[in-house]
């Protein structure tokens, strides 16, 4: 800011202006703007997190494909198939036994890949809360050092800058809300709350951390390996572990991501997909099972299981569907045959293969095992489309606040660079101003008067 300076009185020309002075220099910021920033950011940031972690899924599954599960489940009925032709050929039970494991091994695949991502989302969790108790300290660190340095009248315009600089990190990790407001001695107080409790409070802070709580998705499903079936909690330290309110930014994406089973409001996450491979590993074994033991192997003995059923009570999920091992060592006990028929005959083998068009195999939906994969990779599709489609529209928003935010606080070069082109021509004219004065001054002085001399 400038005013200006006192004049010089002089007797003979009057008052003399002495020019202008700098007496302070202040920020320009529009708390609106800030605040619109921050609550687009975290909305950006979450869906950014999404984004990624959805086509991530996408990859796991990576259909279609020739190592996508619908493919390998075609080749183990392409396979049944050809048994049906020759229920006693030993080389087409061996390839029944094969594509078998092959699907088993696609699923039991995709389902540690899911839990992996579980545990590295967990991971991330932990280095967002770690990095977010940063950020508060050092707001705190910065809140201090402003207050002290504008005790004595003068504005901390470079420690502001820092803080507005973090506080934009902050926002991107998690729904906060700013407030400075003026205290007894007419100094500000900064404060950051978190959904109404106080994250960063002046020159104090609250921190947040993690506890560990059971994983309850997994103990129903029958998966203990699940980063010790145990994942955490965000809570406020030294608050009871009270939960802390996440309603956007970075954390909030991982936790829907991580937490999210699809049941009622809740967002599809890992939890959902992982569901739905248990429940197509379950339904797709024991009712594959019940028919495989209506039939007759090559000895005439009523079939045993086909796919392997886990020690009671853990029931079959997507990380121990497998084949039986009896039928792994010995395919002759793939039950083709009719019961009751002591002759090799396709009867049963034709009833196993009728499975790919059943549509009653399953007990949340009615599809045929191909429907059942297809509807649940369509979920993933239309969960990653909506993501990228939030991802775009607030990076759009993000930037173009941006922009505004910029044009009030900062320096725009285009309008400095006119300014430069306008007071250089200003220049210019008041020196010709000067030049043509001078022209006159001197033809009046030196130049007239001079005839009859």
């Amino acid at each position: 800011m400038q005013r200006a300076t006192m004049p010089l009185a002089s007797s003979t020309s009057g008052v003399m202006g002495t020019g202008v002075e700098v007496y302070d220099i202040i920020q320009i910021r529009s708390s609106y703007l800030d605040n619109k920033y921050w609550g687009q950011n975290r909305s950006y940031s979450e869906w950014q997190v999404k984004q990624d972690n959805l086509e991530e899924m996408e990859g796991i599954f990576n259909e279609p494909s020739d190592t996508g599960v619908r493919k390998v489940m075609d080749e183990f009925f392409t396979a049944l198939d050809e048994l049906s032709k020759k229920p006693s050929d030993n080389t087409c039970r061996v390839a029944v036994i094969e594509k078998a494991n092959i699907l088993t091994a696609s699923i039991n695949r995709n389902g540690h890949e899911l839990i992996n991502n579980v545990r590295d989302v967990n991971f991330d969790i932990k280095a967002k809360v770690e990095e977010i108790n940063s950020l508060s300290a050092r707001l705190a660190s910065l809140n201090q050092q402003i207050f002290n340095f504008e005790l004595g009248g003068h504005k901390a315009n470079d420690l502001r800058d820092q803080r507005n600089v973090l506080v934009d990190d902050l926002s991107s990790l998690v729904n906060v809300s700013v407030s400075e407001v003026a205290g007894p001695n007419g100094n500000n107080y900064f404060d950051v709350k978190i959904s109404g409790i106080s994250l960063v409070s002046h020159t104090s802070f609250n921190k947040i951390t993690t506890v560990e709580k059971e994983l309850v998705t997994a103990q129903k499903n029958g998966i203990s390996d699940m980063g010790g079936g145990k994942i955490s909690q965000v809570v406020w330290e030294g608050m009871g572990n009270q939960p802390v309110r996440i309603e956007g930014g970075e954390l909030k994406g991982l936790l829907d991501i991580r937490d999210g089973d699809g049941v009622g409001t809740n967002y599809r996450g890992l939890p959902y997909y992982l569901n739905k491979l248990n429940e197509f590993a379950a339904d797709f074994a024991s009712k594959f099972n019940e028919q495989h033991a209506a039939g007759t192997d090559l000895s005439g003995n009523y079939g045993k299981a086909f796919f392997n059923l886990p020690d009671s009570p853990a029931a079959i999920n997507c990380l121990n569907f497998s084949v039986s091992k009896d039928l792994v060592a010995n395919p002759n006990l793939i039950a083709a045959s009719s019961a009751g028929n002591g002759e090799s005959n396709n009867e049963n083998v034709r009833k196993l293969i009728e499975f790919r068009s059943n549509s009653a195999v399953f007990t949340s939906a009615k599809g045929t095992p191909d429907d059942f994969i297809k509807a649940m990779l369509s979920s993933l599709a239309v969960d990653s489309s909506q993501a990228k489609r939030m991802t775009q529209n607030y990076e759009t928003m993000v930037n173009q606040t941006l922009v505004r935010r910029t044009s009030e606080s900062g320096v725009s070069l285009d309008e400095e660079m006119s300014n430069l082109v306008k007071y250089e021509q200003a220049y210019k004219a008041s020196a010709r101003l000067i030049t043509t004065l001078e022209s006159v001054l001197d033809t009046t002085i030196n130049r007239l008067g001079l005839v009859g001399r």
